[in-house]
């Protein structure tokens, strides 16, 4: 399950060779696992990289492949900015949380 194209994670990145497509196939498949997990239950399993996924849920595979990408662990604290991202593009797929 991979929510975006191998094309649409390279124009993200600015990418245009193909040297380093097996490492953005690799962060594709990562990034659309970490927000199928934030989703949980949410997670449409029809939603892939060529089908009806929606918009805000390929942004946010987007952001996540974008700090995988440029931050292999070195800067951590880039962390809570990226999560307050992903909140802000998923919440209406996300189910509330009940204390």
């Amino acid at each position: 399950m991979a929510y975006v194209t191998l094309v649409q994670a390279k124009a993200h990145l600015y990418k245009t060779t193909n040297e380093a497509d097996a490492d953005i196939t690799l962060k594709i498949d990562q990034a659309s696992g970490i927000v199928a997990d934030y989703l949980k239950g949410r997670a449409d399993s029809s939603w892939s990289d060529t089908t009806n996924t929606p918009g805000p849920v390929q942004a946010a595979t987007l952001l996540v492949l974008g700090h995988l990408y440029k931050h292999r662990g070195d800067d951590m604290a880039k962390d809570a900015e990226l999560w307050e991202a992903i909140a802000r593009l998923l919440m209406r797929f996300r189910d509330p949380a009940l204390a």
